[in-house]
């Protein structure tokens, strides 16, 4: 009879929609009633639930539905959760037909296993065979009929059965609602488990109730596996942390090096474009200061910049220009008593501007820096600053240094007439053309320090008076202004070792009363002017080492005093100028490295106090003079190599008489003769003054035991 259901209940579920193949559940035997089923005591042990491999569900059906029923008296710790499993949803049957056999079923299974009405619903897994056979139990009362499984709750009930294909099938009612599960059997997870000996497994593949171990694990070592996108997630936010940590020190370092070379920049910038628009509002400090800070403290400020501006023009509005920041001292920081009973002077007083120009050039001379700067902007007058006082020709004479006081000043005060920072003082700047205004200047010295610019044309309009003016050794370029022209105290004048250019100035032939003129090292070009020969108070003259080319001044004269005469190393292409024999005070004579030609002028013969004779490395030819000279007997010099025109005996004989003689330099050239042992005697250096110091030849052609001998133009070494 239990057949013939069976198989009525094949036929109404082979009637169905196909359906998508669940897991099965495995059959708890009713062997193992000891382990798995109830026992004499009507008790339960829960049953082992293994996870199968899920399958995919098809789009159209329904998901998974694992549950517990909740009545029952098992032990939530004794019980093993189900594995979970996808259940489709299948076509019910008719209703009358499918909740009949449920029932049925569901009062046999519930008389074998001991179930109970209100007792618990055990989770159970099912496997099939390979056959797809229904499972069968170990006891014969099993065998004949198919296996069921009921879970029943309070209001549901379920039984499990094996189905045509293989598969475990469940059917539900609940209350007015019924349907039909299948769960797809795994047989490659059956044999796991059947090799494992885990799970006792009987001859039909269906899996036997048991026990599962407890077993203690140790939290500290368990690891939690993450997913591939959280290791790749994390790994991503370890670089962004890396990589804003290198971009943050890298910030760090460019600021430590950027900022300290801002400031320094921004120390040596002379003019800003930040401009005064509102009055000052703060009161004025109680102490001086060198550099005043903040913005203008007083309407006061405003007055002097009104004052001061047909002078300076709007420098005075450009915050942190030198003009700005002297108007600024004047204003708040100047300690000197004033008639007043009080400090500083004001827009009304006579020596207002003088000491405001004082201050300017302290400013825009980076004064701060100065190696010496005593008294500067100080309460003492500027007359006894550093640089302002101390005695000059025409200045100090009548006992304050520095200045000079006269009847016809418009006035009580005395007017700067000096200014004399020395050497190697650390001046930094450009003149300020307000200087201009000191029109008493009389001595000026500003060497081997940091001048930069172009001297401004007012110093020549407002320094006619000036008769030194010393600025070698500094950075400066340009011309000399003509404003400089027909000065008539103008007598010194340093402007070697500069950078100044353009063609050779031509203000120095309007300046009659010239006496030095050092105009050495510069980039000078063009022609020198016949005016220059024409200077008869004129001493020395330096022109070395520019780019001046043409023809030598020849306009000398007896009564000119020129003692010192250099063109050396320019681009000279004439001749000796003849006239130049005329000049009986001339000592020294340099031309060297030039492209004269031609030979010594007879004229020279006569220079009675020529002691200096530099003719080398030029295109000069003929001979020495043999016979006895004037010019021979204070020569100390005579250098007149690298001229390979030169030719004939050297006379040595005119140089033994002279017991000054420094230097011969004869390489490189055609002479010949011989060097006598008594010139070689001269090398001794206990003879001090009186020492030679350099002897040249080509000792090829000139016979000589003490010379340094050239051949070809390089020296020959000599044996040790």
């Amino acid at each position: 009879m239990a057949d013939d259901d069976d198989e009525e209940l094949r036929r109404q579920t082979d009637d169905k929609p196909k359906k998508k193949k669940k897991k099965k559940k495995p059959k708890v035997e009713d062997g193992g009633a000891e382990e798995g089923g109830g026992g004499a005591d009507g008790e339960q042990a829960p049953r082992k639930k293994k996870k199968k491999k899920k399958k995919p569900v098809d789009e159209e059906e329904g998901g998974i539905d694992t549950a517990f029923a909740d009545g029952g008296d098992v032990d939530d710790n004794d019980r093993k959760p189900a594995a979970k499993k996808k259940k489709k949803k299948k076509k019910k049957p008719p209703s009358d037909q499918l909740e009949g056999q449920i029932e049925a079923h569901s009062d046999q299974q519930q008389e074998q296993s001991g179930y109970n009405d209100g007792g618990t619903a055990i989770a159970a897994v099912a496997a099939a065979s390979p056959a797809g056979a229904y499972q069968q139990d170990n006891n014969d009362d099993m065998e004949e009929e198919k296996k069921k499984r009921e879970w029943e709750d309070n209001n549901a009930h379920a039984t499990y059965y094996n189905g045509n294909d293989g598969d475990i099938e469940m059917a539900t009612k609940n209350g007015g609602y019924e349907e039909a599960y299948c769960f797809e059997a795994d047989t490659e997870i059956m044999a796991e488990i059947q090799q494992d000996n885990t799970v006792q497994v009987d001859e039909s593949g269906g899996i036997q109730a048991f026990v599962a171990e407890t077993i203690e694990i140790d939290g500290d070592d368990v690891g939690i596996i993450k997913s591939d996108a959280e290791i790749e997630a994390e790994e991503k936010r370890k670089y962004v942390k890396w990589f804003g940590a290198v971009v943050c020190c890298l910030v760090v370092v460019v600021m430590a090096i950027a900022i300290p070379l801002t400031l320094k920049y921004t120390n040596n910038v002379i003019n800003k474009t930040r401009y005064v628009s509102d009055p000052p509002t703060e009161p004025p400090s109680q102490m001086p200061s060198v550099m005043p800070s903040g913005q203008p403290t007083s309407t006061r400020f405003m007055e002097i910049v009104e004052f001061l501006m047909p002078l300076s023009g709007n420098a005075l509005k450009v915050q942190g220009s030198p003009q700005y920041k002297a108007a600024m001292w004047m204003e708040s920081g100047d300690m000197m008593p004033n008639s007043r009973g009080g400090t500083g002077l004001s827009i009304q007083d006579a020596g207002f501007t003088q000491r405001y120009i004082m201050a300017l050039f302290y400013y825009a001379m980076d004064g701060d820096n100065w190696v010496q700067k005593q008294g500067w902007l100080s309460e003492k007058s500027e007359c006894e600053w550093f640089g302002v006082d101390g005695f000059s020709e025409g200045c100090g004479s009548d006992g304050i240094g520095g200045c000079i006081k006269r009847s016809d000043f418009e006035g009580d005060y005395n007017k700067v007439c000096r200014l004399s920072m020395g050497r190697l003082n650390n001046l930094f700047g450009e003149f300020p053309k307000e200087l201009g205004q000191l029109e008493e200047m009389r001595y000026v010295e500003i060497q081997d320090d940091w001048l930069i610019g172009t001297i401004p044309k007012e110093l020549g309009i407002g320094w006619r008076k000036l008769h030194t003016f010393l600025i070698g050794g500094n950075v400066m370029y340009g011309g000399i202004p003509s404003s400089f022209a027909n000065n008539e105290f103008l007598g010194t004048v340093f402007i070697d070792r500069n950078n100044f250019n353009g063609t050779w100035p031509t203000v120095f032939d309007t300046l009659k009363n010239l006496e030095w003129l050092d105009a050495e090292a510069n980039d000078f070009t063009g022609t020198l002017t016949p005016g220059i020969g024409e200077l008869k108070s004129l001493r020395i003259f330096n022109a070395n080492n520019n780019s001046i080319s043409g023809k030598l001044p020849d306009t000398f004269d007896e009564s000119n005093l020129i003692e010192d005469f250099e063109v050396a190393y320019n681009k000279f292409s004439s001749t000796l100028p003849e006239s130049l024999g005329k000049a009986k005070f001339l000592k020294d004579l340099r031309a060297s490295g030039n492209q004269i030609s031609g030979g010594i002028p007879v004229s020279y013969y006569k220079l009675k106090n020529l002691e200096e004779l530099y003719l080398d490395n030029n295109r000069m030819v003929g001979e020495l003079p043999q016979t006895y000279e004037p010019f021979y007997d204070g020569l100390q010099e005579f250098s007149i190599h690298t001229n390979m025109g030169v030719k004939g005996r050297f006379p040595v004989e005119n140089f033994e008489k002279t017991l000054r003689v420094k230097v011969i330099e004869l390489h490189d050239t055609e002479l010949t003769g011989q060097i006598t042992e008594n010139i070689c005697g001269r090398l001794d250096p206990s003879l001090s003054y009186t020492r030679l110091t350099s002897i040249t030849a080509d000792c090829d052609k000139v016979k000589c035991s003490c010379c340094t001998c050239y051949e070809d133009g390089k020296i020959v070494p000599t044996d040790p």
